[in-house]
């Protein structure tokens, strides 16, 4: 029986007992019963979230529901009749949230890219520039990857986009899955590439959002929580680690051919296929540029990021002038998730409020000896321990929604600022490098057959290491160049 397996039949059950045993221990001298209720949820939605017990959206009701008829409101208020005080509002906060609703409407934007073809031309024209020598058809998928990233905010669909182009690329160069070494890089190449373009933009995965808006509603909204900021932070290091990706990729399997043997035939032949480029590509990509521009420039001109993809996607929508009807979206927006993150944003946010992850954060810490630690040293710990710790997990989504609460609450307990503690943190909830089955974007690009999963595990606790080594670097120049720490 898998672990997968294993969750679907066993984690609600295990959820449902651990709510029941933290709730059943005696509430802690110093800790508020409202403290103690709220940490009861949170340790059963982390069992839900983790062994995938309950669909995600269902996670949602459950704790809501909870939230509502059971803590009430973020006090335990009672009314003149000792009755407790139910607050919707307290019990639906998260979803007021323009996080969620950058998400729901990036994703607009994306469909709108795929559903015209411009993500795919981009990807065969950047082929066609530089696909001549493996190291430059390795070079130009990642290239594409990065270039759609900002409007892609799933790695999934990302890495499903990227598949056929892959696929052609190996198909171009008679690569045979499970024993061409150029399949292995390539396949590898694009795995790693999907999770680390999506660290680079807060729109290159769904957790980003997410995590950059419960960094705003701890320490408030200002230019560090912008979009154009996450890409000042973001963008640099990156683009290093997609170089170190390829020279690693190539270095653990070096290619057999050294050129295409039959030219770019793929890649001419799909664009031939799409033929010229259409008003709806056109459309798209000005729609694209905008949502670029607007976004990279939030710091001067102060629109919400979210405000800005909901004015895109009006756009998109717009009749005469638009791409896209809302009836082309419904089948392909992941609603679940989107229901998912709002009750992550409301349990995180009253955990926070409350002060409950503060109280057993001091107090774990006081046990441990650790509470004067400094910020530096304890955030190195925390990026490797982020990035690595994405082996157990099976999706980024439950990742984020657990651990970033959790840092901000440490932030909080030892008196860091929220932002410089946390943000760095935020950007390594992409990282997700080491197994199949630790995002849907993985599985896609494992099912190519090109890599065993001992090849992505060598490779990827190899990469694992750069990259923790290349974001201490930053955090002692780059981060501190640009105010961040």
């Amino acid at each position: 029986m898998t672990f997968e397996q294993w969750g679907k039949k066993y984690g609600f059950v295990l959820s449902v007992v651990v709510f029941f045993l933290i709730w059943a221990l005696p509430t802690p001298v110093g800790m508020k019963v409202v403290q103690h209720k709220l940490l009861a949820i949170f340790g059963g939605a982390i069992i839900m979230w983790i062994t995938i017990g309950v669909n995600f959206a269902v996670s949602t009701f459950i704790t809501t529901v909870l939230l509502y008829f059971w803590v009430g409101n973020a006090t335990s208020a009672v009314a003149k009749d000792g009755s407790l005080i139910h607050n919707a509002a307290f019990a639906l906060s998260g979803f007021g949230s323009s996080s969620l609703w950058l998400l729901i409407t990036g994703f607009v934007i994306s469909i709108a890219m795929t559903r015209t073809g411009v993500a795919k031309r981009i990807a065969l024209l950047i082929m066609k520039s530089l696909g001549r020598t493996p190291a430059g058809a390795i070079a130009a998928s990642m290239m594409a990857n990065f270039a759609i990233a900002p409007l892609t905010p799933s790695n999934t669909a990302r890495t499903a986009a990227m598949l056929p182009i892959v696929e052609g690329i190996a198909a171009a160069y008679e690569a045979k899955p499970g024993k061409s070494n150029f399949g292995k890089a390539l396949a590898l190449s694009a795995t790693f590439t999907s999770n680390i373009t999506g660290s680079a933009f807060m729109t290159g995965t769904i957790p980003n959002p997410v995590a950059i808006g419960l960094i705003a509603a701890a320490a408030g909204g200002t230019a560090f929580t912008t979009w154009s900021y996450w890409a000042l932070a973001a963008v640099p290091t990156n683009i290093v680690i997609l170089a170190a990706t390829l020279w690693l990729c190539l270095k653990l399997y070096p290619p057999e051919v050294k050129s295409l043997p039959g030219g770019l035939t793929y890649v001419d032949q799909q664009l031939a296929e799409m033929g010229p480029i259409t008003l709806p590509e056109k459309k798209a990509i000005a729609y694209f540029a905008l949502a670029l521009i607007l976004w990279s420039t939030d710091a001067i001109h102060k629109f919400d990021s979210s405000m800005v993809a909901f004015f895109v996607a009006l756009l998109i929508f717009m009749p005469k002038i638009g791409v896209l009807e809302w009836r082309d979206t419904e089948k392909s927006l992941p609603w679940e998730l989107f229901v998912y993150f709002g009750g992550v944003l409301t349990l995180s946010g009253v955990l926070m409020q409350t002060k409950s992850f503060e109280w057993l954060i001091k107090t774990g810490m006081a046990a441990l000896g650790l509470e004067s630690m400094g910020m530096m040293p304890l955030l190195i710990i925390l990026l490797g321990f982020s990035i690595f710790s994405h082996a157990i997990w099976s999706t980024t989504t439950a990742m984020t929604g657990v651990m970033m609460p959790i840092y901000i609450g440490l932030a909080q307990a030892l008196g860091f600022p929220i932002i410089s503690f946390c943000m760095p943190l935020a950007l390594m909830m992409a990282y997700a490098l080491f197994l199949p089955f630790n995002t849907m974007g993985n599985i896609i690009m494992f099912g190519t057959g090109y890599y065993t999963v001992t090849e992505q595990v060598k490779a990827s606790i190899l990469l694992g290491l750069i990259i923790w080594g290349l974001w201490i670097v930053t955090a002692f120049t780059w981060w501190q160049w640009i105010g961040l720490l």
